[in-house]
Protein backbone atom coordinates (compact mmCIF):
# COMPACT_ATOMS: atom_id res chain seq x y z
CA UNK A 1 0.00 0.00 0.00
CA UNK A 2 1.31 3.33 -0.73
CA UNK A 3 1.27 6.25 1.87
CA UNK A 4 0.52 9.60 1.18
CA UNK A 5 2.24 12.30 2.91
CA UNK A 6 0.87 13.01 6.08
CA UNK A 7 1.13 9.54 6.83
CA UNK A 8 4.90 9.34 5.67
CA UNK A 9 5.30 12.39 8.08
CA UNK A 10 3.21 10.63 10.86
CA UNK A 11 5.89 7.73 10.30
CA UNK A 12 8.85 10.50 10.24
CA UNK A 13 7.93 11.58 13.30
CA UNK A 14 6.81 8.50 15.20
CA UNK A 15 10.52 7.41 13.85
CA UNK A 16 12.05 10.60 15.97
CA UNK A 17 10.18 11.52 18.73
CA UNK A 18 8.81 7.40 19.58
CA UNK A 19 5.39 8.53 21.03
CA UNK A 20 2.95 11.20 20.06
CA UNK A 21 -0.86 12.25 20.72
CA UNK A 22 -3.39 13.17 17.88
CA UNK A 23 -3.83 16.35 19.15
CA UNK A 24 -0.16 17.07 18.52
CA UNK A 25 -0.18 15.24 15.35
CA UNK A 26 -3.00 17.16 14.09
CA UNK A 27 -1.68 20.52 14.99
CA UNK A 28 2.07 19.58 13.83
CA UNK A 29 0.39 18.49 9.97
CA UNK A 30 -2.36 20.96 10.05
CA UNK A 31 -4.94 18.38 9.83
CA UNK A 32 -8.17 17.20 11.80
CA UNK A 33 -7.94 14.71 14.98
CA UNK A 34 -9.89 12.96 12.81
CA UNK A 35 -7.81 12.77 10.12
CA UNK A 36 -5.10 11.56 11.80
CA UNK A 37 -7.27 9.04 13.96
CA UNK A 38 -8.43 7.30 10.49
CA UNK A 39 -4.81 7.63 9.44
CA UNK A 40 -3.02 6.08 12.64
CA UNK A 41 -5.88 3.02 12.37
CA UNK A 42 -4.74 2.36 8.90
CA UNK A 43 -0.61 2.47 9.86
CA UNK A 44 -1.59 0.08 12.58
CA UNK A 45 -3.51 -2.35 10.31
CA UNK A 46 -1.08 -2.06 8.15
CA UNK A 47 1.45 -2.68 11.05
CA UNK A 48 3.85 0.65 10.84
CA UNK A 49 2.77 1.99 14.60
CA UNK A 50 0.51 0.99 17.54
CA UNK A 51 -1.99 2.97 19.19
CA UNK A 52 -2.70 3.84 22.24
CA UNK A 53 -5.99 6.44 23.80
CA UNK A 54 -5.21 9.56 22.78
CA UNK A 55 -2.04 8.50 20.17
CA UNK A 56 0.40 6.28 18.94
CA UNK A 57 4.05 4.91 19.36
CA UNK A 58 6.77 2.94 17.63
CA UNK A 59 7.26 -0.02 19.87
CA UNK A 60 10.77 -0.23 22.08
CA UNK A 61 11.50 -3.33 20.41
CA UNK A 62 12.95 -3.13 16.57
CA UNK A 63 9.70 -3.84 14.16
CA UNK A 64 10.45 -5.22 11.05
CA UNK A 65 8.57 -3.79 8.56
CA UNK A 66 7.18 -5.80 5.59
CA UNK A 67 9.31 -4.61 2.26
CA UNK A 68 6.96 -4.19 0.05
CA UNK A 69 5.94 -1.40 3.06
CA UNK A 70 9.06 -0.12 3.36
CA UNK A 71 9.34 0.66 -0.04
CA UNK A 72 6.80 3.64 -0.22
CA UNK A 73 8.10 5.14 3.46
CA UNK A 74 10.71 8.29 2.99
CA UNK A 75 10.73 7.19 -0.80
CA UNK A 76 11.15 10.97 -2.10
CA UNK A 77 14.49 10.57 -0.01
CA UNK A 78 15.13 7.17 -1.54
CA UNK A 79 14.68 8.76 -5.03
CA UNK A 80 17.30 11.27 -4.26
CA UNK A 81 19.63 8.96 -3.01
CA UNK A 82 19.84 6.96 -6.04
CA UNK A 83 21.06 10.13 -7.78
CA UNK A 84 23.87 10.05 -4.98
CA UNK A 85 25.03 6.53 -5.31
CA UNK A 86 25.05 6.22 -9.08
CA UNK A 87 28.45 8.17 -9.06
CA UNK A 88 30.22 5.15 -7.14
CA UNK A 89 28.90 2.70 -10.51
CA UNK A 90 31.28 2.19 -13.44
CA UNK A 91 30.61 0.13 -16.84
CA UNK A 92 31.80 -3.57 -16.25
CA UNK A 93 31.48 -3.88 -12.21
CA UNK A 94 29.96 -6.99 -10.03
CA UNK A 95 27.85 -5.41 -7.45
CA UNK A 96 26.26 -6.56 -4.22
CA UNK A 97 22.59 -5.40 -3.42
CA UNK A 98 21.20 -6.87 -0.17
CA UNK A 99 17.65 -7.04 0.00
CA UNK A 100 16.53 -3.41 1.26
CA UNK A 101 14.15 -0.94 0.39
CA UNK A 102 17.05 1.80 0.03
CA UNK A 103 18.58 -0.44 -2.51
CA UNK A 104 15.67 -0.94 -4.63
CA UNK A 105 15.36 2.94 -5.94
CA UNK A 106 19.12 1.94 -6.98
CA UNK A 107 18.08 -0.33 -9.78
CA UNK A 108 16.47 1.90 -12.12
CA UNK A 109 19.79 3.83 -12.27
CA UNK A 110 22.00 0.55 -13.37
CA UNK A 111 20.32 0.62 -17.08
CA UNK A 112 22.60 3.44 -17.32
CA UNK A 113 25.66 1.04 -17.50
CA UNK A 114 27.43 -1.23 -19.38
CA UNK A 115 27.94 -5.00 -18.48
CA UNK A 116 27.25 -5.01 -14.65
CA UNK A 117 26.85 -8.30 -12.87
CA UNK A 118 24.46 -7.63 -9.92
CA UNK A 119 24.85 -10.69 -7.20
CA UNK A 120 21.21 -10.51 -4.64
CA UNK A 121 19.69 -12.58 -2.60
CA UNK A 122 16.35 -10.63 -3.34
CA UNK A 123 13.81 -12.20 -5.82
CA UNK A 124 12.23 -8.85 -6.74
CA UNK A 125 15.21 -7.20 -7.40
CA UNK A 126 16.45 -10.40 -9.78
CA UNK A 127 13.03 -10.08 -11.31
CA UNK A 128 13.65 -5.68 -11.88
CA UNK A 129 16.93 -6.20 -13.08
CA UNK A 130 16.09 -8.76 -16.12
CA UNK A 131 13.66 -6.25 -16.80
CA UNK A 132 16.24 -3.92 -17.23
CA UNK A 133 18.37 -6.95 -18.71
CA UNK A 134 21.32 -6.34 -16.32
CA UNK A 135 23.03 -9.46 -15.40
CA UNK A 136 22.22 -10.89 -12.45
CA UNK A 137 23.08 -14.03 -10.25
CA UNK A 138 20.54 -14.55 -7.39
CA UNK A 139 21.23 -16.50 -4.60
CA UNK A 140 19.43 -19.91 -3.81
CA UNK A 141 18.07 -20.29 -0.19
CA UNK A 142 15.12 -20.55 1.59
CA UNK A 143 12.19 -18.13 0.66
CA UNK A 144 11.46 -15.36 3.34
CA UNK A 145 7.67 -14.28 1.73
CA UNK A 146 7.20 -10.74 3.67
CA UNK A 147 10.78 -10.05 2.33
CA UNK A 148 10.78 -11.62 -1.37
CA UNK A 149 14.16 -12.77 -0.66
CA UNK A 150 15.95 -15.86 0.16
CA UNK A 151 17.86 -16.33 3.43
CA UNK A 152 19.38 -19.00 5.48
CA UNK A 153 22.71 -21.80 4.89
CA UNK A 154 22.58 -22.05 1.42
CA UNK A 155 21.94 -18.45 0.61
CA UNK A 156 25.19 -18.20 2.89
CA UNK A 157 27.27 -20.64 1.06
CA UNK A 158 26.73 -19.80 -2.11
CA UNK A 159 27.41 -15.59 -1.55
CA UNK A 160 30.60 -16.35 0.46
CA UNK A 161 31.69 -18.03 -3.03
CA UNK A 162 31.82 -14.81 -5.36
CA UNK A 163 33.05 -11.55 -5.09
CA UNK A 164 32.48 -8.26 -5.85
CA UNK A 165 33.82 -4.85 -6.33
CA UNK A 166 30.91 -2.85 -5.00
CA UNK A 167 28.39 -3.47 -2.35
CA UNK A 168 25.65 -1.28 -1.28
CA UNK A 169 24.05 -2.30 2.19
CA UNK A 170 21.66 -1.09 4.53
CA UNK A 171 21.33 -1.51 8.24
CA UNK A 172 18.82 -0.95 11.36
CA UNK A 173 21.06 1.05 13.14
CA UNK A 174 24.49 3.41 13.38
CA UNK A 175 25.01 4.59 16.72
CA UNK A 176 26.67 6.91 18.42
CA UNK A 177 29.90 4.88 19.63
CA UNK A 178 30.68 4.51 15.84
CA UNK A 179 28.63 0.49 15.11
CA UNK A 180 26.20 -0.24 12.65
CA UNK A 181 23.90 -3.09 13.14
CA UNK A 182 21.20 -4.83 12.06
CA UNK A 183 18.48 -6.11 14.13
CA UNK A 184 17.72 -10.10 12.56
CA UNK A 185 20.07 -12.80 12.15
CA UNK A 186 19.35 -13.65 8.58
CA UNK A 187 19.49 -10.44 7.00
CA UNK A 188 22.65 -9.43 9.29
CA UNK A 189 24.94 -12.85 7.89
CA UNK A 190 23.72 -11.31 3.90
CA UNK A 191 25.38 -8.19 5.29
CA UNK A 192 28.48 -9.26 6.77
CA UNK A 193 28.77 -11.61 3.85
CA UNK A 194 28.51 -9.06 0.99
CA UNK A 195 30.55 -6.68 3.01
CA UNK A 196 33.81 -8.55 3.49
CA UNK A 197 33.28 -10.26 0.16
CA UNK A 198 33.33 -6.43 -1.55
CA UNK A 199 36.48 -4.45 -2.56
CA UNK A 200 34.39 -1.12 -1.51
CA UNK A 201 31.55 -1.19 0.87
CA UNK A 202 29.03 1.38 0.65
CA UNK A 203 26.23 1.83 3.80
CA UNK A 204 23.07 3.04 3.16
CA UNK A 205 21.34 4.81 6.37
CA UNK A 206 18.72 7.07 6.78
CA UNK A 207 19.04 10.06 9.13
CA UNK A 208 16.14 8.20 11.58
CA UNK A 209 18.61 4.77 11.79
CA UNK A 210 21.31 7.02 13.79
CA UNK A 211 21.95 7.03 17.05
CA UNK A 212 20.06 3.28 17.30
CA UNK A 213 21.92 0.41 18.19
CA UNK A 214 20.90 -3.42 17.49
CA UNK A 215 21.55 -7.19 17.98
CA UNK A 216 24.33 -7.99 15.43
CA UNK A 217 27.55 -5.88 14.78
CA UNK A 218 28.33 -5.71 11.00
CA UNK A 219 31.33 -3.25 11.26
CA UNK A 220 32.42 0.05 12.74
CA UNK A 221 31.79 2.82 11.06
CA UNK A 222 35.31 4.28 10.32
CA UNK A 223 35.85 0.12 8.96
CA UNK A 224 32.90 1.23 6.06
CA UNK A 225 34.40 2.85 2.80
CA UNK A 226 31.62 5.19 2.89
CA UNK A 227 28.33 6.40 4.57
CA UNK A 228 25.63 7.80 2.66
CA UNK A 229 23.08 9.34 5.16
CA UNK A 230 19.93 9.93 3.64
Amino acid sequence: MALNERQNQIIKLLEKERRLSVTTLAKTLFASEMTIRRDLKLLEREGLLKRYHGGALVQNDYIEYPLALRLHVNEKEKRELAMRVSQYVKDGQTIFLTNSSSCAYIIPSLKSYKNLLVITNSVQFATALSHLEIKCILAGGEYRESENCLVGRETERFLRSVNADIAFLSCDGCSDDGVITVNDAANAEIVKIAYQNSLKRIFLVHRSKLGSKYTYTICKTDEADEIIVF
